[in-house]
Protein backbone atom coordinates (compact mmCIF):
# COMPACT_ATOMS: atom_id res chain seq x y z
CA UNK A 1 0.00 0.00 0.00
CA UNK A 2 1.37 3.40 -0.89
CA UNK A 3 2.27 5.95 1.74
CA UNK A 4 -0.11 8.39 0.08
CA UNK A 5 -3.07 6.04 0.62
CA UNK A 6 -2.10 5.38 4.24
CA UNK A 7 -1.81 9.10 4.89
CA UNK A 8 -5.23 9.69 3.33
CA UNK A 9 -6.83 7.05 5.56
CA UNK A 10 -5.13 8.43 8.68
CA UNK A 11 -6.18 12.00 7.87
CA UNK A 12 -9.76 10.81 7.37
CA UNK A 13 -9.74 8.90 10.67
CA UNK A 14 -8.24 11.89 12.47
CA UNK A 15 -10.88 14.22 11.00
CA UNK A 16 -13.69 11.91 12.13
CA UNK A 17 -12.14 11.66 15.59
CA UNK A 18 -11.66 15.42 15.75
CA UNK A 19 -15.32 16.02 14.92
CA UNK A 20 -16.34 14.66 18.33
CA UNK A 21 -13.85 16.84 20.21
CA UNK A 22 -14.64 20.01 18.28
CA UNK A 23 -18.34 19.44 18.88
CA UNK A 24 -17.76 19.40 22.64
CA UNK A 25 -15.47 22.40 22.45
CA UNK A 26 -18.06 24.45 20.58
CA UNK A 27 -20.82 23.46 23.01
CA UNK A 28 -18.79 24.39 26.11
CA UNK A 29 -19.93 28.02 26.64
CA UNK A 30 -23.62 27.19 26.33
CA UNK A 31 -23.52 23.96 28.32
CA UNK A 32 -21.66 25.57 31.24
CA UNK A 33 -24.58 28.00 31.60
CA UNK A 34 -27.29 25.33 31.62
CA UNK A 35 -29.20 24.64 34.81
CA UNK A 36 -29.28 21.24 36.48
CA UNK A 37 -32.39 20.00 34.72
CA UNK A 38 -31.19 20.85 31.25
CA UNK A 39 -27.60 19.65 31.70
CA UNK A 40 -28.36 16.45 33.62
CA UNK A 41 -31.42 15.79 31.49
CA UNK A 42 -29.50 15.96 28.24
CA UNK A 43 -26.18 14.50 29.36
CA UNK A 44 -27.06 11.75 31.83
CA UNK A 45 -30.73 11.01 31.38
CA UNK A 46 -31.59 12.02 27.83
CA UNK A 47 -29.08 9.79 26.13
CA UNK A 48 -27.71 12.52 23.86
CA UNK A 49 -24.20 11.06 24.13
CA UNK A 50 -25.19 7.40 24.33
CA UNK A 51 -23.74 6.63 20.90
CA UNK A 52 -21.20 9.41 20.44
CA UNK A 53 -19.25 8.55 23.60
CA UNK A 54 -18.30 5.01 22.58
CA UNK A 55 -17.86 5.96 18.92
CA UNK A 56 -15.70 8.98 19.76
CA UNK A 57 -13.35 6.88 21.88
CA UNK A 58 -13.28 4.14 19.23
CA UNK A 59 -12.32 6.66 16.54
CA UNK A 60 -9.68 8.26 18.77
CA UNK A 61 -8.07 4.92 19.67
CA UNK A 62 -8.17 3.81 16.03
CA UNK A 63 -6.66 7.14 14.96
CA UNK A 64 -3.88 6.79 17.52
CA UNK A 65 -3.02 3.28 16.30
CA UNK A 66 -3.12 4.48 12.69
CA UNK A 67 -0.84 7.43 13.54
CA UNK A 68 1.69 5.07 15.12
CA UNK A 69 1.61 2.82 12.04
CA UNK A 70 1.98 5.89 9.82
CA UNK A 71 4.97 7.12 11.83
CA UNK A 72 6.67 3.74 11.41
CA UNK A 73 5.99 3.77 7.66
CA UNK A 74 7.17 7.35 7.23
CA UNK A 75 10.37 6.57 9.13
CA UNK A 76 11.06 3.31 7.31
CA UNK A 77 10.52 4.90 3.90
CA UNK A 78 12.52 8.01 4.72
CA UNK A 79 9.65 10.31 3.80
CA UNK A 80 9.27 13.81 5.21
CA UNK A 81 7.14 14.64 8.20
CA UNK A 82 8.22 11.97 10.66
CA UNK A 83 8.60 14.32 13.64
CA UNK A 84 5.25 15.95 12.91
CA UNK A 85 3.57 12.55 12.62
CA UNK A 86 5.00 11.56 16.00
CA UNK A 87 3.80 14.88 17.43
CA UNK A 88 0.31 14.20 16.05
CA UNK A 89 0.29 10.77 17.68
CA UNK A 90 1.50 12.23 20.99
CA UNK A 91 -1.18 14.92 20.95
CA UNK A 92 -3.97 12.45 20.17
CA UNK A 93 -2.63 10.17 22.91
CA UNK A 94 -2.55 13.03 25.40
CA UNK A 95 -6.11 13.97 24.49
CA UNK A 96 -7.20 10.39 25.03
CA UNK A 97 -5.39 10.36 28.37
CA UNK A 98 -7.29 13.51 29.41
CA UNK A 99 -10.51 11.78 28.41
CA UNK A 100 -9.75 8.68 30.51
CA UNK A 101 -8.61 10.68 33.54
CA UNK A 102 -11.27 13.39 33.51
CA UNK A 103 -14.31 12.34 31.47
CA UNK A 104 -14.59 8.59 31.99
CA UNK A 105 -14.86 8.77 35.81
CA UNK A 106 -17.61 11.38 35.43
CA UNK A 107 -19.40 9.11 32.95
CA UNK A 108 -19.35 6.37 35.59
CA UNK A 109 -20.82 8.80 38.13
CA UNK A 110 -23.42 10.10 35.65
CA UNK A 111 -24.65 6.55 35.10
CA UNK A 112 -25.85 6.55 38.72
CA UNK A 113 -27.96 9.66 38.04
CA UNK A 114 -30.09 8.07 35.32
CA UNK A 115 -32.63 6.73 37.79
CA UNK A 116 -31.22 8.11 41.01
CA UNK A 117 -30.85 11.45 42.71
CA UNK A 118 -28.57 14.17 41.38
CA UNK A 119 -26.00 15.20 44.02
CA UNK A 120 -25.85 18.81 45.21
CA UNK A 121 -22.32 19.19 43.77
CA UNK A 122 -23.49 18.34 40.25
CA UNK A 123 -21.86 21.55 38.91
CA UNK A 124 -18.43 20.23 39.94
CA UNK A 125 -19.08 17.05 37.98
CA UNK A 126 -20.31 19.13 35.02
CA UNK A 127 -17.16 21.27 35.07
CA UNK A 128 -14.85 18.25 35.07
CA UNK A 129 -16.81 16.60 32.26
CA UNK A 130 -17.07 19.69 30.06
CA UNK A 131 -13.48 20.87 30.55
CA UNK A 132 -12.14 17.32 30.07
CA UNK A 133 -14.04 16.98 26.80
CA UNK A 134 -12.82 20.41 25.69
CA UNK A 135 -9.18 19.69 26.59
CA UNK A 136 -9.40 16.53 24.53
CA UNK A 137 -10.84 18.54 21.65
CA UNK A 138 -8.06 21.14 21.78
CA UNK A 139 -5.38 18.44 21.90
CA UNK A 140 -6.94 16.60 18.96
CA UNK A 141 -7.10 19.87 17.00
CA UNK A 142 -3.39 20.43 17.64
CA UNK A 143 -2.73 16.79 16.68
CA UNK A 144 -4.73 17.17 13.49
CA UNK A 145 -2.77 20.31 12.61
CA UNK A 146 0.50 18.44 13.16
CA UNK A 147 -0.77 15.57 10.98
CA UNK A 148 -1.73 17.91 8.14
CA UNK A 149 1.65 19.63 8.43
CA UNK A 150 3.34 16.22 8.28
CA UNK A 151 1.53 15.37 5.07
CA UNK A 152 2.66 18.55 3.32
CA UNK A 153 6.19 18.52 4.77
CA UNK A 154 8.99 18.28 2.25
CA UNK A 155 11.39 15.42 2.65
CA UNK A 156 13.56 12.98 0.85
CA UNK A 157 11.87 10.85 -1.78
CA UNK A 158 10.66 7.49 -0.43
CA UNK A 159 13.26 4.71 -0.33
CA UNK A 160 10.96 2.21 -2.01
CA UNK A 161 11.75 2.04 -5.76
CA UNK A 162 8.77 2.95 -7.90
CA UNK A 163 6.71 4.23 -4.97
CA UNK A 164 4.80 7.46 -5.29
CA UNK A 165 6.20 10.57 -3.64
CA UNK A 166 4.79 11.22 -0.18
Amino acid sequence: MSLRVVRFVVVLLAALSLSFGIGHLMELPARMAWDQYLWVGSTAQGGVYRLSGPLGVLFQVTTLIALIVLAVLVRSRGAGGFALTVAAAALFATGLLFWWIMVYPVNVELATWVNGPVPPNWTEWRAIWEWGQSANGVLMLAGFAALVASVIAKGRPPKTPGAQAA
